[in-house]
């Protein structure tokens, strides 16, 4: 009976995959003619992904930190037409039972911050936005921790393409650097970036490194190629419509924009994080950037979770996805463990 009821699965699973298949063939094609539609198709069939990276929380995220009004002091703007950018300031780490930020407060905090961090959401390029709760979950952890957090909304890849979402992270960088500036404070700014933040955010380190302190990636795709050695249709789409090729019609253009290519003597102190059972992005993508990055003398880590999933620190709650998550903490403030 055991045996026979395993076949059963087996079987069953193999006809929801075909049946899933036959939907994205039939999306597909609409989205030619309708790509609204298509995406939203695309979401509909990565719902329980799509809710694990959008209502997740980090572990430490308990409810007291949730209620103490942490992110309540920050200021938003207008870092280029039509996207918007938030700076959360840690007051209370540095000045308890404070009710309004004035600007004596803030050029004090701006000047004790542990440090400055830019963090891009995740979301394929094509989806996501920077006030995502799992994404303000980590807000809320960092601005506890002491730092000063960035977080930008970029535009979607398939209507502005990989080289103007780098651009924006590079504009983005520049207009945080200006704004310390005005508060009398010139320093490195850290990048952080979750998936296709992640990449995004090791791009802009390679291109401009004299201008980031750190770079901290956690599951992102660092040889674009190995999308497609990914079970994750939406992986490999999205990857297609922000590149706007397929990879057997134009490798190079994925080598281009692959991290893992762009890495010189220059690079930043790089942390490189990623779970073993990662079914969107392999996590051999980030094993072969850190030894990339290893082979050109810059100092890197690399923490692996043995049964994480992409996205896995909103979901797990185990002490390896604690240890990860403080030590993310503890290598943004400039120490190497």
């Amino acid at each position: 009976m055991r045996k026979f009821s395993f076949y059963n699965d087996d079987k069953t699973i193999k006809r929801i995959l075909l049946l899933k298949a036959i939907v994205y063939v039939i999306s597909l094609i609409i989205g030619l003619s309708n790509f609204l539609l298509f995406l939203l198709i695309l979401l509909i069939l990565n719902i329980p992904l799509l809710r694990k990276s959008v209502f997740g929380r980090l572990p430490t995220d308990t409810k007291v930190l949730r209620k103490s009004g942490v992110l309540r002091f920050y200021e938003s703007y207008e870092y280029l037409p039509k996207l918007k950018l938030d700076i959360y300031y840690p007051v209370e780490y540095f000045r308890k039972n404070v009710s309004s930020m004035t600007q004596n407060i803030k050029e004090e905090v701006v000047k004790s911050a542990k440090g400055i961090v830019l963090f891009a959401h995740g979301g394929g390029w094509i989806t996501g936005y920077r006030r995502q709760p799992n994404n303000t979950s980590w807000y809320r952890y960092l601005v506890s921790k002491g730092f000063i957090v960035a977080t930008i909304d970029y535009e979607r890849g398939y209507k502005a393409g990989i080289e103007q979402l780098v651009d924006e992270l590079e504009i983005a960088l520049q207009f945080v650097k200006g704004i310390m500036k005005k508060q009398g404070v010139d320093r490195k700014i850290s990048l952080m970036g979750l998936s296709a933040g992640g990449h995004l955010a090791l791009l802009t380190a390679s291109r401009f490194p004299e201008d980031v302190d750190r770079v901290v990636a956690y599951y992102a795709p660092c040889d674009l190629l190995d999308i497609w050695k990914s079970p994750s249709i939406f992986a490999r789409i999205a990857a297609a419509t922000t590149l706007k090729r397929l990879p057997n019609k134009d490798k190079y253009i994925y080598e281009k924009y692959s991290p893992l290519n762009s890495v010189n003597e220059k690079f930043p102190t790089t942390l490189l994080v990623h779970g073993l059972k990662d079914s969107v992005v392999p996590f051999h993508s980030s094993v072969k950037m850190f030894k990339k990055l290893r082979e050109n003398g810059i100092t890197s880590k690399l923490l692996l979770h043995p049964s994480g999933e992409h996205g896995f620190e909103f979901v797990l709650r185990d002490k390896r996805t604690i240890d990860i998550i403080e030590k993310t903490s503890v290598f943004l403030e400039g120490q190497v463990w």
